[in-house]
């Protein structure tokens, strides 16, 4: 009985796991032709 809750457990959790990456969408950041950023990036803090 501890055996299959434990299976139902990982299973639920592995599921939920591989649904959370299919959902999640990721904008490109980077020109397929090129290969420059997309999007200007913010100056870092040090510098001006």
């Amino acid at each position: 009985m501890l055996v299959e809750l434990v299976m139902m457990v990982l299973s639920g959790v592995l599921l939920g796991f591989v649904a959370g990456l299919f959902a999640f969408k990721v904008k490109s950041r980077w020109c397929p032709r090129c290969g420059t950023y997309t999007h200007t990036m913010p100056p870092a803090a040090g510098i001006r």
